[in-house]
């Protein structure tokens, strides 16, 4: 058996107790390769690591990588956004240009502006990478248990098995009841045969 379980919805007419918190749930956990399903609710899916973990697509990892980029991005963008307002204002307060630098001023203004209107470009690519990370996470639908659980479920599907079998074996033993059978497959214990002497 894998450990791969896909999330899937039921009718609200077959609700079943969660494993974890015996509430009413409609989310089942279910293994085609077992097969074994066990109901749970969506919370215990998205916030205990220790019953069962997300299996993300290569796309999600991907958007994953690009929002760590993104992040130290805005990050760098932010800071020298930062310092270069900082420094322009008070370097702008306390130096005087000359005419001809004034031109040349103008001109590193107008650069100044655009890279200030980069980290607000970045931050907006930034929100969109979160977006699409958290579509991306609302959409995983495969799931896999920890390793406690998923070996107490082979367990307990092994003993399911094993009883099936021997209720099986006991049903057909119990269905023998040929007597010609009975006595070629037992031997009973017989009648002493010994004369019984009076003295």
């Amino acid at each position: 058996m894998i450990n791969e379980y896909v999330a899937r919805k039921v009718a609200t007419k077959d609700t079943q107790p969660c494993l974890i918190c015996s509430k009413p749930t409609v989310t089942v956990l279910y293994n085609a390769s077992g097969p074994d399903w066990l109901y749970t609710c969506d919370i215990h899916l998205h916030d205990n690591p220790q019953f069962a973990i997300p299996i993300h697509s290569m796309e999600y990892q991907e958007a994953v990588e690009k929002l760590k980029t993104l992040k130290l991005q805005a990050g760098q963008a932010a800071a020298a956004k930062g310092s270069k307002s900082w420094d322009g204002w008070v370097s702008h307060i306390f130096t005087k240009k000359p005419a001809k630098e004034e031109d040349n001023s103008k001109s590193d203004s107008s650069n100044e502006s655009q890279e200030a209107e980069q980290p607000e470009d970045v931050q907006k690519k930034y929100n969109q990478q979160i977006d699409l990370v958290a579509n991306l996470q609302k959409k995983t639908r495969k799931y896999q248990l920890s390793d406690i659980t998923f070996s107490s479920r082979i367990e307990r599907r092994n003993n399911r098995q094993r009883m099936a079998e021997r209720r099986k074996k006991e049903q057909e033993l119990y269905a023998n009841t040929d007597p010609n059978e009975l006595a070629s497959q037992f031997t009973f214990p017989s009648v002493p045969n010994n004369p019984v002497t009076r003295g």
